[in-house]
């Protein structure tokens, strides 16, 4: 039976590694425009994106290893659903 924590966990990863993926995505296109405060904002805002996605990497690998539970307990239309 599937671990709903670790759905919600995984579904908080997808989220936080995908706003980190965005923020990324638009500091390097705002890289070669000389907007150096603009850069530097955005170079902290991805820091801030990327430690939220590494807090709620481990947070799912952590109850992965306690709970034991892992990616055998979802089928792949669960997992499908949970990375829209």
């Amino acid at each position: 039976m599937p671990c709903e924590e670790r759905r919600i966990l995984l579904s908080d990863y997808s989220k936080a590694a995908r706003a980190y993926a965005d923020s990324v995505g638009k500091m390097t296109d705002l890289a070669g425009l000389g907007l150096r405060p603009e850069f530097d904002l955005l170079r902290r805002t991805c820091r801030t994106a990327w430690e939220a996605s590494e807090r709620a990497r481990l947070a799912l690998y952590r109850h992965e290893a306690n709970h034991g539970c892992d990616r055998s307990d979802f089928a792949p239309s669960v997992v499908a659903a949970v990375a829209r």
